[in-house]
């Protein structure tokens, strides 16, 4: 039986049954199937570990992209859904989440994060921002260092929703951090809220830093970059640019909003070397 017990203040980790363990060759021989071609071996594969045992969240995950990628999408959300409901079922109801903690540096946590995840992501891609933002915001909250990106989502999904007030508050809990969705999200939510001149300073300072991202919001045709990869982008890279604009572009195409981005970009803070 799957289970979620305390390991410490306020963090917990998915406790396995032996069998899980005693599967993990049987899985990864599924996983090497599919990422070398072999599809429907690995479906069979990962059924016969789901017959014997159930409780395996990561064979949900796996059938799930399996089965996204051959276009059953439906069966995709299905198999999302199923690992989801089974890791949140293993929950004790002195779990108390926005205190306590799923941390991703325990590894038996990462398949439900990531299952949680995905599920998030139908909802969010389907244009259900609400259902989405409720799974966003329960990952981050229970893995606050958010090793999967999930600031940038959340960042997206409050402006493409208006919660330009959640916006600040969720980088202020990242002051500092270079990711993009929120360097040019914030200025965007603060000029939204009425703060033109502390707005115009951070974009200034978006635009310095991340000036591709700029360029690619104010072009007329955005063609992908060699770079392109499905599941990595370099900071400061054409391939971040562009995944940004396909993304969020469309909120930069309010007149307002891109009227003002033309009027900042190229003044930001004057570099040292043109400093005399």
């Amino acid at each position: 039986m799957l289970e979620v017990e305390q390991i410490g203040e306020h963090e917990w980790r998915f406790v396995y049954p032996p069998k899980y363990r005693q599967l993990m060759d049987k899985f990864d021989e599924g996983i090497e199937l599919w990422e070398t071609g072999h599809a429907r071996a690995a479906e069979k594969i990962y059924k016969e570990i789901i017959a014997e045992f159930p409780g395996f969240i990561d064979v949900y995950h796996q059938l799930a992209i399996l089965y996204e990628e051959s276009g059953r999408d439906r069966l995709a959300f299905d198999n999302w859904l199923k690992g989801y409901q089974i890791g949140k079922q293993a929950f004790p109801h002195n779990f108390t989440p926005g205190k306590d903690l799923l941390p991703w540096a325990f590894l038996e946590n990462r398949p439900f994060l990531r299952c949680t995840h995905a599920f998030g992501l139908c909802f969010f891609d389907g244009g259900n921002l609400a259902k989405a933002m409720e799974l966003f915001e329960f990952i981050i909250s229970a893995n606050p260092n958010d090793n999967q990106g999930i600031r940038a989502l959340l960042a997206e999904g409050y402006l493409k929703t208006g919660n330009y007030r959640a916006v600040l508050d969720l980088c202020g809990k990242y002051k500092g951090d270079p990711t993009v969705d929120l360097t040019y999200g914030k200025p965007y939510a603060l000029l939204k809220l009425g703060d033109k001149g502390k707005a115009t300073l951070l974009l200034r300072e978006a635009v310095e830093f991340s000036p591709k991202v700029a360029r690619e919001l104010l072009k007329k045709r955005h063609i992908p970059p060699e770079s392109l990869h499905p599941d990595r982008y370099t900071v400061g890279g054409d391939d971040e640019a562009f995944y940004y604009w396909e993304r969020s572009g469309i909120l930069w195409e309010d007149p307002e909003i891109k009227q003002w981005l033309i009027q900042n970009v190229g003044k930001g803070k004057r570099s040292k070397s043109n400093q005399r």
